[in-house]
């Protein structure tokens, strides 16, 4: 980020500094080759993940302010519905919460249209359990939307972990976990983790399935 003005360089950097970046970068799955970053900001996390290795990255994000063309990278001003094809990996870090929360359903399943077959979704938010944390969390956000104005946000909504982890199974989810990455944080960082599942497989995947058993079917029947 040398080459952008001081001012988002220093936004970048207390970004940084207060966002576990490196601790959700191991759950990228190994050997991934793409990743589709929804609501990116600045495109931190999109750019470690280019230097882990990923070769294909689309960072998205609606405020044109923070997008940033990078090497590398493909930038995008605009929502995930805007986005195309499908991705070894998806996620979303700190997202959720700027969205009403009536509305992750759609977020969530839209994620998953762009997952492909067994791909991984990745989501960090906060944890309102945490009542300090997440105290300090909810003032920090209300300055920088109200006074400072450097964010978007529609809302500020929370979803305790074992509600948010039962909202991905029941969206069809598979292998979801979570587990608490703010220590040495004054924020209450949680990170999840979820395969797609049986209720988001591939279409692709599905219909050769489908023909297999078809096939298997009309073989049988021959034999009898």
């Amino acid at each position: 980020y040398r080459r952008f003005p001081a001012g988002t360089r220093l936004h970048v950097l207390v970004r940084f500094l207060t966002c576990p970046f490196l601790r959700v970068l191991p759950s990228l799955p190994a050997g991934a080759r793409s990743l589709l970053e929804i609501g990116a900001g600045h495109g931190v996390f999109s750019r470690l993940a280019r230097e882990a290795g990923v070769r294909q990255i689309v960072a998205i994000d609606p405020d044109a302010r923070k997008v940033r063309t990078t090497e590398g990278i493909t930038s995008v001003v605009g929502y995930g519905d805007a986005i195309r094809g499908t991705f070894d990996a998806v996620a979303l870090i700190d997202v959720l919460y700027v969205i009403p929360i009536d509305e992750w359903d759609r977020v969530l399943s839209s994620a998953a249209e762009r997952l492909a077959g067994g791909g991984t979704l990745i989501v960090k938010e906060q944890d309102p359990t945490a009542r300090i944390k997440n105290g300090w969390n909810r003032v920090q956000e209300w300055i920088a939307q109200k006074l400072l104005r450097v964010t978007m946000a529609r809302a500020f909504s929370y979803e305790s972990p074992g509600a948010l982890m039962a909202r991905l199974r029941r969206l069809g989810f598979a292998d979801v976990m979570s587990r608490r990455i703010d220590r040495a944080y004054p924020h209450p960082h949680v990170l999840y983790v979820a395969r797609k599942g049986a209720l988001g497989v591939d279409p692709d995947a599905e219909r050769s399935e489908g023909e297999g058993r078809k096939l298997t079917g009309q073989r049988q029947s021959h034999r009898l």
